[in-house]
């Protein structure tokens, strides 16, 4: 079956991202609704008595205007469709940025592992670092567009750092570069990037008014939820387009051994 997958072909690579990203998608809606879904139901449970008990002070929180969801739908049908489409988009954006690495060194593992690594940390690891997310109990619906703005620019820089890494670490290992020199010279250009960046980037505009321990909970239940669909998904293609490959060659090197004329030997007379 995996020497059918013609990995060749841009449309099968983009075919077989997006088919393991969903997959990758709905481990990583079990894992919220296990693990992270608890933090927000606590965080909701804390807005609503801070609304019973003050509601002239929170008839205008983020919470009061979200629309109205049933709750129920959030945490079944709505969070595995959204982390589906999160798991899809997260393919696609993964077979198109491996298809631009083709020149790379290494096998097609390891084209897609360094794409992977890429990808989480600007789409992930980098806006979490400055704009880690917040359970509902924090937010002010004002600053909404502003903090989307900070978010994705935190995305475009951090995209723009590790691909220019990875660029010039392609640039060095043809110029020759031994590997100590090589993966020292990018590691520090890239934390001393990423400081940088942090240090220029405006600070998160919302206070932070719920429990430190709630917070913090769910910030990284959340990091943990979107690095593992980060990791399925890598893992799943590099495995899947290695063995098929691999597939693939041994099925062709077993035709051609086939196809090769018989001869009979003539027994000595």
């Amino acid at each position: 079956m995996l020497a059918r997958l013609d990995f060749t072909r841009p449309r099968t690579i983009v075919a077989a991202a997006v088919l393991v990203g969903i997959l990758a998608g709905l481990c990583g809606a079990i894992f919220a609704t296990v693990v992270t879904e608890p933090r927000v139901d606590d965080a909701i449970a804390l807005e609503e008595q801070r609304a019973a008990e003050h509601p002239s002070d929170t008839a205008d929180t983020e919470v009061g205007r979200m629309a109205v969801v049933d709750r129920g739908d959030q945490k079944g049908p709505g969070l595995f469709g959204a982390y589906a489409v999160a798991g899809a988009a997260f393919g696609l954006i993964l077979a198109v940025t491996t298809l631009s690495l083709r020149t790379t060194t290494g096998g097609p593992f390891r084209r897609v592992a360094l794409s992977g690594l890429i990808l989480a940390g600007a789409i992930t690891v980098t806006p979490w670092l400055k704009y880690p997310p917040n359970p509902p109990a924090v937010g002010d619906p004002d600053t909404v567009v502003q903090r989307e703005r900070y978010y994705v620019l935190a995305i475009v820089l951090g995209a723009l750092l590790l691909a220019g890494a990875a660029h010039l670490s392609a640039r060095l290992r043809r110029a020759g570069w031994p590997e100590h020199r090589r993966v020292t010279v990018i590691v520090l250009g890239t934390l001393f990037g990423f400081a940088v960046v942090g240090a220029a980037l405006p600070p998160n505009p919302d206070a932070i008014t719920a429990p430190a321990n709630l917070v913090w909970q769910f910030r990284i239940d959340s990091l943990m939820g979107n690095l593992l669909v980060w990791t399925l998904l890598t893992l799943g293609l590099g495995v899947l387009w290695t063995e098929s490959a691999r597939a693939r060659a041994a099925a062709a090197q077993n035709g051609a051994q086939n196809s090769m004329p018989f001869k009979a030997e003539i027994p000595a007379s």
